[in-house]
């Protein structure tokens, strides 16, 4: 059984948006540099005694990532923790010596489950942990590159529309793939959590990466599924279409509603928001 999500961390709000793009970067078809903003929130949620989600962002390396832990109240915390500090520490050093490359993102997962696995291996106690993990890089050339492991996830609003960039690594999914089950149903929620894929729970793991070319106006969300199993992607959409500009809104208003559903378990976002020259008050404002 799955045990939801801890900690957070952070990036510094009320500065300026970052600067991601180099002038002689492509940019946005070559035409301007991006300005992006990026806003976390995390919340225990109305039933779990912790906060078992770790979430980090930082606007000037042009990076983000949401890990929720499992292993209940023995490891979920720690797991998430340590993955995502040795996810940030290996991309910071990549990023000192230049442009990361999906090379680099693999390596920095299989930073993060070494160091779940190791500890969970050193401690009986910690046996049982694992987490799942979603991260974007904000890359020079005016690509993204997303990677992923379990069942957080990432969209994208672009064009009025929203899109899932992540397939969740997870029984359920597997099994409404194959058409074994149509939600809602009672078989689907009793596999809800079954994960087929997390992060420190063997030697090795293979995320999920894809390479895709940003857009002036794109909104990108990373979540938990404290978030996703409150709030259908439409709600999602709403939110993100109205409030996108402003991503501390968007980000408090998503983690509102999913309390106000229940909150069941812990809901941790990141939303990385574009701030184009149209849209730059509103986001400031």
């Amino acid at each position: 059984m799955r045990f939801q999500a801890f900690c957070w961390r952070g990036c510094i709000v009320g500065t300026p948006p970052a600067r991601f793009f180099r002038p002689e970067g492509l940019g946005y078809g070559g035409e301007q540099v991006g300005l992006w903003r990026m806003v976390m929130e995390t919340h225990v949620g109305q039933i779990r005694g912790r906060n078992e989600d770790c979430v980090f962002c930082d606007e000037d390396l042009g990076i983000a990532i949401v890990a929720d832990g499992m292993g209940g109240h023995a490891g979920g915390h720690v797991a998430a923790r340590l993955a995502v500090d040795a996810w940030v520490a290996h991309l910071r050093a990549c990023l000192a010596d230049g442009e990361v490359s999906e090379r680099d993102v693999q390596v920095a997962v299989a930073e993060a489950n070494r160091a779940v696995f190791s500890m969970a291996s050193s401690d009986p106690s910690l046996r049982s942990m694992g987490t799942t993990l979603v991260a974007v890089c904000l890359r020079a050339d005016g690509t993204l590159l997303t990677c992923h492991v379990g069942d957080s996830r990432i969209y994208r609003w672009r064009d009025e529309a929203l899109t899932c960039l992540t397939r969740d690594h997870s029984v359920l999914r597997e099994q409404r793939d194959a058409g074994m089950i149509v939600p809602p149903s009672r078989a689907g929620a009793a596999l809800r959590g079954l994960l087929t894929r997390a992060v420190g729970v063997a030697a090795s793991v293979v995320p999920d990466l894809t390479v895709s070319v940003i857009q002036a106006g794109d909104i990108y969300l990373l979540c938990s599924d404290g978030l996703t199993e409150m709030l259908p992607d439409a709600d999602i959409a709403e939110v993100l279409g109205a409030l996108g500009a402003n991503p501390r809104l968007a980000a408090e208003h998503l983690v509102d509603l999913a309390n106000d559903r229940g909150g069941v378990d812990n809901i941790s976002v990141v939303i990385v928001s574009s701030c184009t020259p149209g849209r730059l008050g509103a986001e400031l404002g």
